[in-house]
């Protein structure tokens, strides 16, 4: 049995490694990927004045640990110019993030006491861990944005994820064979309750994760990348739709039907839409779940209605769906009540009763954020994650961005529905946010030079959707290194091309 605490704490020895063995790119994907399936949950390392170090957060500093050891290595490359964004839209959600949290923590001083139970206000001594622990949520962004912003990044995640998902399927398939059982032998605790893992005759696999959920919307993730990857890639092809089908074998298997319907939903969007039509689903869910609150308050949405469905297919989850709404409806009451900065962590955001009993459960990380940090919070964190999707839909043409961002998009947007009901929101959503934010910004430095035309005439069967021929260009600048021959994509193989046709000057 491994010592929870020691595996975490090992982590970064674990990322050097990688960083001296992989091309700097995939060894950021991996420390991070890598680190958010295989470390345990429920285990930190709590400091004075400091914000906990837990499995996301090690992760996150690892990266950047080994970004700092290789720095001085040949052939890296530094992605993007400097670790902070140039987009005033970023940045201003940045700061809304940061600033709101130390406003959260100054604007909560006071104590708050139901019957017996007691919730000390927040101090200052508070607000340099608060505002700490949003800059290390926020750092797997700023890395992805920096290093992971070129179309050739966009397909080595998707190359990542899929074998992220397939190697992880196996646990998963063990664990749902012999029950939920791996976290427990490995690292000797349950994350989670095991009430919830129990699903009629079977059982619902968490493998190392924080509950079966988050597994099954990874697994919706890797999907969604393999089918992608036998879209735009020639090579291969067969065997990335062999990877899919395992892998929505496995979710299925997961007795998730949530994220099982979130993928039934996006397959089709892949394999028979173009790229613009994939572009306006992605921006539409998004702008949907960014106004989610304010159509679930003035009743827009028909929440009758999604219960008469979910009744019909099971009335346990009708009965599930409707005790969610309830919590829902009391916590936004609450939240009401201080809706700039929200009430702060510790639990002052729950609700309680005369007795001091907490009457509230909080599922949904969209409540979860009013709560806690408030409109302002909330703004800035949907924002970072939902608008890189629609400025892409509206400027695609413009940023000649290609199909390998527009399967981001919609894993993204995947994620997105999956927060409406759950918290699933973690280092892998700020990856796909970041990468996405960095290919917008890496579209306005080099304008028309990247072209979506080459990418589309060497990534799409002929014949279909999106597919356009088009004259090569001379070049294609990239701010990315060139890949190493395992993760080579289309982009890498038409310079080649290009460079050995060229002729030589006099």
């Amino acid at each position: 049995m491994l010592p929870p605490l020691l595996a975490i704490l090992s982590w970064p020895l674990v990322g050097l490694v990688l960083f001296h063995r992989l091309e700097r790119r995939l060894a950021i994907l991996v420390t991070l990927v890598a680190g958010f399936l295989l470390l345990p949950e429920n285990t930190v390392l709590d400091l004075p004045a400091l914000p906990a170090l837990d499995k996301h957060s090690v992760a996150a500093l690892t990266v950047l640990l080994g970004l700092w050891v290789t720095s001085g290595r040949t052939g890296t490359g530094e992605g993007l110019a400097g670790l902070l964004p140039k987009s005033r839209l970023v940045l201003v959600l940045l700061a809304a993030a940061v600033v709101g949290a130390f406003m959260t923590v100054v604007t909560n001083g006071d104590t708050l006491v139901y019957g017996p139970t007691v919730l000390r206000g927040l101090r200052l001594y508070d607000a340099f861990s608060t505002v700490l622990s949003t800059v290390m949520m926020l750092l797997p962004f700023l890395i992805a944005r920096k290093y992971l912003s070129g179309p050739d990044s966009h397909i080595l995640i998707l190359k990542v994820f899929c074998i992220a998902g397939l190697a992880y399927s196996f646990p998963a398939l063990y664990e749902i064979r012999m029950s939920p059982q791996l976290n427990n032998i490995v690292y000797g605790f349950f994350p989670h309750s095991w009430i919830q893992h129990l699903r009629g005759s079977g059982f619902r696999p968490l493998v190392f994760l924080q509950h079966g959920l988050w597994l099954a919307i990874f697994f919706s993730f890797t999907i969604v990348a393999a089918v992608g990857l036998s879209r735009i890639t020639k090579a291969r092809r067969g065997l990335y739709l062999i990877a899919a089908v395992w892998l929505l074998g496995t979710l299925v298997l997961s007795n998730s039907l949530g994220a099982l319907m979130i993928t039934l939903a996006l397959v089709p969007v892949i394999l028979l839409l173009n790229i613009r039509l994939q572009f306006l689903i992605a921006a539409a869910i998004a702008g949907l779940i960014l106004l989610y609150p304010v159509a679930r308050g003035s009743g827009v949405i028909p929440l009758d209605w999604i219960e008469q469905m979910a009744a019909q297919i099971d009335a346990d989850r009708a009965g599930s769906f409707r005790f969610r709404l309830e919590n829902e409806d009391i916590l936004m009451s609450k939240a009401k009540e201080r809706p700039l900065f929200g009430w702060g962590g510790w639990g002052r955001s729950r609700v309680f009763d005369e007795s001091g009993r907490d009457i509230s459960i909080t599922d949904g990380y969209w409540v979860i954020i009013i709560g806690v940090g408030g409109w302002v919070r909330y703004i800035a964190i949907f924002g970072l994650l939902a608008l890189p999707m629609i400025i892409m839909f509206f400027n695609k043409t413009r940023y000649r961005i290609g199909p390998e961002s527009a399967m981001l998009a919609l894993i993204l947007a995947a994620n997105l529905v999956d927060l409406i009901p759950n918290s699933s929101a973690g280092p892998l959503s700020w990856i796909f946010a970041g990468a996405l934010w960095g290919r917008l910004e890496l579209s306005r430095r080099v304008g028309d030079d990247v072209t979506e035309d080459i990418s589309q005439k060497e990534s799409l069967p002929r014949g279909s959707p999106g597919y356009r021929r088009q004259p090569v260009a001379d070049t294609i600048p990239t701010n990315q290194p060139e890949p190493e021959e395992t993760i080579k994509s289309p982009y890498s193989r038409q310079k080649e091309r290009i460079t050995r046709t060229r002729p030589k000057s006099d």
